[in-house]
């Protein structure tokens, strides 16, 4: 088999065959999660899989679990191990102590018996360890499962000093290997995505504040500027931020809603991005505006109204019942038109209600799983990826764009500004591109108009140029998605995912078909 050349090289998937045959040996009870992982981490790179029951007789091939590798010279095969204990491990409810080192790559999991005595390709079992992390399982089964607002600083990688693109890692071990098996030829892949770009970021703003007047501004006026002096200590950002408060006034602008200002500036750059607006409010960490208020109904429509893509920020305890989290969904529908995507106010939400209750809704994508207080992976992967419904034990039918850079982490959590902040950025972008990954990021519209945080708008800006620049692709969620599912469509683990209320009826969570009113949180 003649397989990729390296992400970059322009190959398409159509103008070749870019099946890898894969022969998988472990017990049937473990075979949906590890078809999950493989087809997860292979879809990223654009090569589909072909599984058989028996070896091919010729080309290069993987095998997991199903024996270790001949020392032939005719075998093609990487051959990866398979640890039960491991996959035991994860049909239990602990969570990982340890972690080591193997092949140069992190290992938390149990490992195979006596594999590194034998001719394996890798002495550990890779996959079962990928499940773990893509499935955010220290969250759902581990020590923070009682918080629905993770941080960085209580995640499994800090606990374990473990790299946070851990899944990265083992995707390029992978590839690694093929690459040698292949030898002269080469693993065949895609180049990743639309426009033949090299990478891409997803471009959103959480509409969090849209100040009702001028009593609004100056609140928000003088909680920044004592943040500025008190907080910060800074007393220079609090003069630029009250200046430029002062000078929108002057000219009658409002400095902290600017939806109108960003998708007239994207329109020029040539980008659309996604706009999350929240319909409730139950908690004091919710949005400051009113959905039900005509007026701002009117402002969010220019949104729709533009070609920009709409989607729900669910309010802060939206996922503590499924049905909550419809209602608001079908509030958004019925008041602004198409919502395809998601983001939870706060980055906070039950995982496994959020998913459930995004399928019931009619979410197709979402870009809730980051770090508040940290760029980059959260579940150690820096692409596309479905979620996994553990208790159904099949993938959710929602694709999540990872959340990897967002204004607040930056200048609030990680205190940069300036260059530091640039420089951040654009390392963040360096990295992706290497990878040809894809994830989401987000600017806030209360940054933009110049009475907040300076220099935070000019680097989202910066930030969209620089995406161009070095051969990414600056875009909306809802274009990703499309393009992810078309791909999904040539993988096993993807193909017929249950549909508008599959989800969350199969495990009695009732979704409700009413209005918001009413609701309690």
């Amino acid at each position: 088999m003649h397989v990729a050349a390296a992400a970059g090289a322009g190959i398409r998937l159509a103008d070749m065959d870019t099946t890898l045959p894969v022969v998988v040996s472990c017990p049937r009870r473990f075979l949906p999660r590890v078809r999950y992982v493989l087809d997860t981490l292979f879809m990223a790179v654009g090569i589909e899989l072909r599984y058989l029951d028996e070896a091919p007789t010729d080309g290069v091939w993987l095998s997991y679990g199903h024996g270790h590798r001949s020392d032939g010279a005719g075998d093609r095969r990487v051959a990866v191990p398979c640890s039960v204990a491991a996959w035991e491990f994860l049909e239990g409810a602990g969570d990982v102590t340890a972690s080591s080192v193997l092949d140069d790559l992190p290992v938390i999991l149990p490992q195979p018996a006596a594999a590194t005595a034998r001719a394996w390709d890798l002495s550990f079992d890779l996959v079962a360890n990928a499940f773990f992390f893509l499935t955010s399982w220290s969250e759902r089964r581990g020590a923070g499962t009682q918080a629905s607002r993770q941080l960085f600083e209580n995640s499994v990688y800090a606990r374990l000093g473990l790299p946070q693109d851990v899944v990265d890692r083992y995707l390029h071990a992978l590839l690694d290997r093929l690459d040698a098996a292949a030898s002269p030829d080469v693993i065949r892949r895609a180049r990743n995505w639309p426009g033949d770009r090299g990478f891409a970021v997803v471009l959103s703003h959480d509409v969090d504040f849209i100040p009702s007047g001028i009593r609004d501004m100056l609140r928000q006026g003088a909680k920044t500027i004592l943040r500025h002096l008190v907080r910060e200590r800074d007393p220079m950002d609090a003069l630029r931020a009250g200046t430029g408060l002062v000078r929108a006034l002057v000219k009658g602008k409002d400095p902290y809603g600017c939806i109108p200002e960003i998708i007239e500036h994207e329109r020029r750059l040539g980008v659309k991005s996604s706009f999350q607006v929240a319909v409730a409010r139950h908690h004091s960490n919710d949005v400051n505006y009113d959905f039900d208020d005509e007026k701002t109904r009117e402002y969010l429509s220019v949104i729709p109204r533009s070609g920009f893509d709409l989607c729900l920020h669910g309010s802060y305890l939206s996922t503590r019942r499924a049905e909550a989290y419809v209602g608001e969904a079908e509030v958004l529908r019925a008041a602004l038109g198409a919502v395809e995507g998601s983001r939870q106010h706060f980055l906070s939400f039950d995982y496994d209600t959020l998913f459930c209750a995004q399928e019931a809704a009619g979410i197709e994508y979402d870009m809730s799983l980051g770090y508040p207080d940290r760029s980059g992976p959260r579940v150690g992967f820096s692409y596309p990826f479905f979620p996994y419904d553990l208790s159904a034990d099949r993938p959710f039918n929602v694709v999540q764009l990872p959340l990897f850079l967002m204004d607040v982490t930056l200048r609030i959590y990680m205190g940069l500004k300036g260059d530091a902040a640039r420089d951040a950025v654009r390392g963040e972008i360096a990295r992706l591109a290497g990878k040809g990954g894809c994830v989401s990021a987000v600017w806030h519209p209360i940054v933009f108009g110049g009475a907040r945080d300076p220099g935070i708008a000019e680097l989202y800006w910066d930030m969209v140029t620089h995406i161009s620049d070095s051969g990414g692709l600056a875009t909306d969620g809802r274009t990703i998605n499309r393009f992810w599912r078309s791909r999904a469509t040539g993988f096993g683990s993807f193909a017929g995912l249950p549909g508008r209320t599959g989800g969350c009826a199969d495990r009695g969570r009732a979704v409700a078909d009413h209005a918001l009113e009413g609701q309690t949180a």
